[in-house]
């Protein structure tokens, strides 16, 4: 099999969609393609587009990345998890609103999860990065530091994860404030995705505070504080 970078764009149709909990709906996709390619890593990302550049204007895709939560090549289909948050962003928008029959446009991303064969891994996430962290737990079989930061219980999945509740603060300031109290042994590998201020904090809390070298750490904004979510 080929990796999804192999193919241009092209169309997929929705075949199902199921309600996870209150804010994550998962969508199943399907494409004759999917059927004769491969993810390039358990945080495989997409583009969703919510329509091709030949529908009407007012339905014209806007360009959202969002990870490959499960993938059936003997379908040809993939499932990708929404987290959804009111009306907060065209994808979210489009997610809340989906059913089966809908087309969306699929363009290939790639995943950014490397971590060293041996060693010890800290994964720090927050609600837009849960499906993400919930694809690298199923193939890590390593012990692992895993922190989630969410606005509330309400985002609780079924993960085994240290769970931190920021409630009103800054995202990224309660769970920064977290693994600065814990006596954590030696990290040699990091992945920390979400807000901006909780990617970026997480990053420089390990070069400057625990030593940890840089190209060890692999962080990504997924959204920002005061500008519109997906």
């Amino acid at each position: 099999m080929t990796r999804y970078s192999a193919f241009e764009q092209f169309v997929m149709n929705v075949t199902a969609v199921t309600e996870l909990g209150e804010h994550m709906r998962r969508i199943t996709f399907h494409a004759p393609e999917f059927a004769s390619c491969t993810a390039t890593g358990p945080d495989d990302r997409i583009n969703v587009r919510t329509s091709l550049r030949e529908m009407p204007e007012d339905t014209r895709p806007a360009l959202r990345w969002y990870t490959v939560r499960a993938h059936r090549p003997h379908a040809a289909e993939i499932d990708v998890d929404f987290v959804v948050h009111g009306d907060a962003g065209p994808g979210t928008r489009w997610a809340r609103r989906a059913i089966a029959g809908d087309t969306a446009g699929f363009r290939a991303g790639g995943s950014a999860y490397r971590p060293p064969a041996e060693g010890s891994v800290l994964l720090v996430a927050d609600e837009t990065a849960l499906p993400a962290l919930a694809a690298i737990l199923e193939v890590e079989t390593r012990p692992l530091h895993v922190f989630a930061e969410v606005p509330d219980e309400s985002y609780r999945l079924d993960l085994d994860v240290e769970w931190v509740y920021r409630g009103d603060a800054e995202p990224g300031s309660a769970v920064l404030k977290v693994i600065r109290g814990k006596a954590l042994s030696t990290v040699d590998y990091a992945w920390a995705c979400g807000e901006s201020a909780l990617a970026t904090g997480v990053r420089r809390h390990l070069t400057k505070d625990r030593g940890v070298d840089r190209k060890a750490i692999m962080f990504s904004g997924y959204w920002k504080a005061g500008s519109a979510r997906e």
